[in-house]
């Protein structure tokens, strides 16, 4: 028996799929032939090679294209440059900034406090600081940076993080998605003038029990300003109001 090339056996799978709507994989059959030209014992072998695959959804980023942004250093008189293009991976938990010759490298945490990442397409600016050994709902996280969305004696935080979801599209599961994601799993916190972070969410409860001191007058605020908590505008007015009794 001849052994039938991989392009004609590619090309023989393909027709099959345009054919039966109802495959969904396209194997490749080869006869395989012994060094000696004779038939081999194994002439059923089959190689399958899975088209369903969709590839990566998604970024691993906080935001994807290098915008300008400030190093915060330990020591200021360090004479690295500050302004540079930056941009956070949020899955690693790393800043990278772009080198002037072209690549990029990993900023060294033990040598920054923070930085600012400054979007000028839409006049906004990204407060980040660095925390270690932060509590998460995954875990400890050694290092890394928490973006601050209102600064005062009693500040908001967000914890920007991403992970991944792989793809699943078993008949055992019977999931269909065939591709990898990226999907958030950030989370918020309450930070107090000593330094102590307590973990909250979008949601009214969750916000109150961060703030127990206040939450009688907490609570009769949300329901007299008609708090929704579908965005994260709801905490930072929950919080400024908090410094303001």
């Amino acid at each position: 028996m001849k052994a039938i090339s991989f392009a004609a056996a590619l090309l023989f799978s393909c027709t099959l799929m345009a054919q039966e709507n109802k495959v969904h994989d396209a194997m490749v059959f080869n006869s395989l032939q012994t060094v000696d030209g004779t038939p081999s014992k194994n002439q059923n072998t089959m190689a399958a090679y899975d088209l369903r695959y969709e590839g990566v959804k998604g970024s691993r980023y906080f935001i994807d294209e290098w915008l300008t942004g400030q190093l915060v250093f330990v020591k200021e008189n360090t004479k690295a440059p500050k302004i540079v293009p930056l941009k956070y991976d949020t899955h690693n938990k790393e800043l990278l900034f772009k080198r002037s010759i072209g690549d990029s490298i990993i900023v060294n945490p033990d040598q920054i406090t923070g930085f600012i990442i400054n979007d000028a397409a839409h006049n906004i600016s990204y407060p980040f600081v660095k925390f270690e050994g932060l509590k998460t709902e995954g875990g400890v996280v050694p290092v890394c940076y928490l973006m601050v969305l209102y600064k005062n004696k009693t500040s908001l935080l967000k914890y920007v993080s991403k992970m991944m979801q792989k793809a699943n599209y078993s008949a055992v599961s019977n999931v269909d998605r065939r591709y990898d994601a990226y999907i958030d799993n950030s989370e918020y916190f309450i930070q107090k003038p000593d330094g102590s972070l307590s973990r909250t969410k979008l949601k009214k409860n969750a916000i109150l029990n961060a703030l127990n001191d206040k939450k009688e007058q907490l609570e009769a605020y949300i329901k007299k300003e008609n708090l929704t908590f579908k965005n994260e505008y709801d905490l930072a007015r929950v919080v400024d109001y908090y410094n303001t009794l």
